[in-house]
């Protein structure tokens, strides 16, 4: 269900496509099974005891009301037949928001389980299911993916589009989304990867996107998961935005923790960890 937060004027409400059981081996195929050994706690028991989010994020500030990521969307789902169903169109309607109500699309990155809800398709005709919002674009990500004639159709399908609908704006870091919220570019899992600021009254919400999927990586910062998409460079932002986070006491977002993935980095025992709020 729905989760609001207050962040100075701006509401963030932590919204929850779909969930499916996590598998540490396929998200991190070079960790080996002792290095998971001090996260016991976090997995949850046995494998695949904990879920794996795949989450979005609504933002209503300055006027505006913004989405974060789409999700997986309704017609291709996370592999496995354990996972649930989409229901990102729900988790808004039970806060009162509708799809004409939503004035910015943004995206942290173009991978499919974060554009899933972009477009709707009616025969040949394609249209935004946002149908009043601009949508903003990492400008790294749609360079990559319109040079590349591989990729997940739902990249195909539901971000590539966009291009030919004159509604989306290319962005990169520093782009002010509205008066409290701006990117900051944060690569690594993928060429144009974004994350999104909030500041307002005095506080501070940070949108992590995929910077982690698991807590224990905010420690393990160097473990490289399946999908960054230049490891060396993924370690390096990890490394330097944690350690921020963890200093500044920022509020975080974390789209991949289990929902409603809010809470802040601290240091506990010598290790930086997730303290959900």
């Amino acid at each position: 269900m729905p989760v609001a937060l207050q962040v100075g004027n701006a509401e963030v409400v932590v919204l929850q496509d779909r969930k499916h059981k996590f598998n540490k081996t396929w998200h991190y195929p070079d960790v080996p099974e002792e290095a998971w050994e001090p996260y016991a706690d976090l997995l949850g028991g046995p494998e695949g005891a904990v879920f794996l989010n795949f989450g979005a994020f609504m933002i209503r500030v300055d006027g505006k009301t913004i989405l974060v990521d789409t999700g997986w969307g309704p017609d291709i789902g996370p592999p496995g037949d354990e996972a649930t169903p989409a229901r990102l169109l729900d988790e808004l309607a039970e806060v009162g928001v509708g799809v004409s109500d939503i004035d910015i699309v943004a995206f942290t990155h173009l991978h499919p389980d974060h554009v899933g809800w972009n477009l709707v398709r009616e025969g040949d005709v394609i249209r935004p299911r946002f149908d009043r919002a601009r949508y903003l674009v990492p400008e790294g990500d749609w360079e990559h993916y319109n040079a590349r004639e591989e990729m997940h159709p739902n990249i195909r399908q539901q971000a590539l589009p966009l291009g030919d609908l004159d509604v989306m704006e290319l962005i990169g870091g520093g782009h002010p989304v509205s008066v409290s919220v701006t990117t900051e570019a944060t690569p690594g899992h993928t060429p144009g990867h974004l994350s999104f600021v909030i500041a307002s009254g005095g506080e501070r919400c940070f949108i992590l996107g995929d910077l982690a999927h698991h807590p224990a990586v905010l420690q393990e910062t160097h473990w490289v998961q399946a999908f960054d998409w230049d490891p060396e460079q993924a370690v390096a932002t990890r490394k330097e935005v944690f350690e921020r986070l963890e200093r500044d006491q920022s509020l975080v977002v974390a789209g991949h923790f289990p929902h409603p993935c809010a809470g802040r980095f601290v240091r506990v025992d010598g290790r930086r960890t997730w303290k959900p709020l």
